[in-house]
């Protein structure tokens, strides 16, 4: 049996009560960075639990969604955790069963302790795996302990994968994905807090230049706005139409991408929507192999970009893109923007985009 015991993380010194202290900004972030890491790692407990008390909660929450599951609070895991309780909560899983818990110290590490004769002091966010005996589960051995700092330097590693995508945004296919594009999606929640770094940032853009296009024009322009410059962010962002402002605001960066509509004077390039979208395609992939999402936009006032930029004529303002670490605390959103990132990912069949002898005449190799 595996057990994972994790530390709430960095919280509010105070509050009404000590059951109402949140997690702070900075601890939302940790937790948030953590989970992405779990996921990467491929740690999957089959339930989580967690003390009732707002901090461990919250924790338990960013993971949970992080990895595609629920939370079941447990009063046996607030304060005064220890063997018996988790005897009860253990009583009816296998010898392969994965259960994390998520509270509050000093029981998380003498629990720890006590289990395996290894004395331990969990940070506020540390997460250590027991593999323990199924049937008593009061005796096991140590496998890890990851500190938060750790769980800090693993996300900066590129080797630890592509950030996680809930299990509802996930794919259901008979056939295989690269995981770059079963992850990829559009969310509206990102990190208000996290910039997109210079190097990484030229990065997507090298991945768009480097994109195939019809007799090599490369018609795709991009005017780039990073939050960090507060009167360009203001600007682009107020060519977004009003239904993606409250939710565009928070990301790191935003673009308009532009095509040119002529291979050579008065010679237009009917491939140049195509070309740009290639572009814009080897970008985002790019994007989410760094750990940031993207979200294209269709809903902007081309006419206002044109104008505000002196974009030419011969150029055609084609969308705009937010990119942006993505965020699970998303309090901040309007209910409908939540629900849409909690929703599920839609797609038509393939027998309805994918012909053969004639238009509408499904391909048999489908069947």
């Amino acid at each position: 049996m595996r057990l994972y015991f994790l530390r709430h993380g960095i919280a509010e010194d105070l509050a009404s009560s000590d059951f109402a202290r949140e997690l702070t900004a900075r601890g939302k972030r940790r937790v948030e960075t953590s989970a992405a890491v779990m996921q990467a790692l491929g740690i999957r407990p089959q339930r989580i639990y967690s003390s009732p008390r707002l901090r461990s909660r919250q924790t338990a929450e960013i993971v949970a969604q992080a990895l595609g599951m629920d939370v079941d609070l447990a009063e046996s895991v607030n304060f005064g955790f220890d063997l018996a309780g988790l005897r009860r909560l253990s009583a009816d899983c296998g010898p392969d069963a994965e259960i994390m818990f998520v509270g509050h110290n000093p029981d998380m590490s003498y629990i720890v302790s006590e289990l395996t004769g290894v004395t331990v002091a969990m940070k506020k966010g540390g997460l250590a795996r027991v593999d323990a005996n199924a049937v008593e589960a009061d005796a096991g051995e140590l496998v890890w302990l990851i500190a938060p700092k750790v769980f800090d330097a693993l996300a900066e590693d590129e080797q630890t994968g592509i950030p996680p995508a809930p299990a509802q945004k996930l794919p259901d296919t008979d056939a295989g994905l690269h995981e770059l594009i079963r992850h990829r999606w559009s969310p509206v929640g990102f990190d208000r807090e996290r910039p997109i770094k210079r190097d990484t940032l030229l990065g997507l853009l090298e991945a768009a230049r480097w994109a195939a296009s019809s007799s090599n024009l490369q018609p795709w322009r991009f005017i780039v706005a990073r939050r960090e410059d507060e009167t360009e962010f203001a600007k682009l962002l107020s060519v977004l139409r009003e239904g993606n402002v409250p939710w565009a605001q928070h990301a790191a960066v935003l673009m308009v991408a532009c095509s040119r509509k002529f291979r050579q004077e008065n010679v237009p390039n009917r491939h140049a929507g195509h070309d740009l979208g290639l572009a814009v395609g080897q970008m985002v992939l790019q994007a989410l192999s760094q750990g940031i999402y993207v979200h294209q936009m269709g809903g902007f006032f081309p006419d206002k970009a044109r104008e505000l930029y002196g974009i030419p004529d011969d150029f055609e303002p084609f969308t705009c893109i937010a990119f942006g670490y993505r965020s699970a605390e998303l309090g901040h959103l309007a209910e409908a923007q939540r629900g849409r990132d909690a929703s599920a990912r839609e797609r038509h069949p393939l027998s309805e985009m994918v012909f053969s002898g004639g238009w509408a005449q499904v391909a048999d190799f489908l069947d």
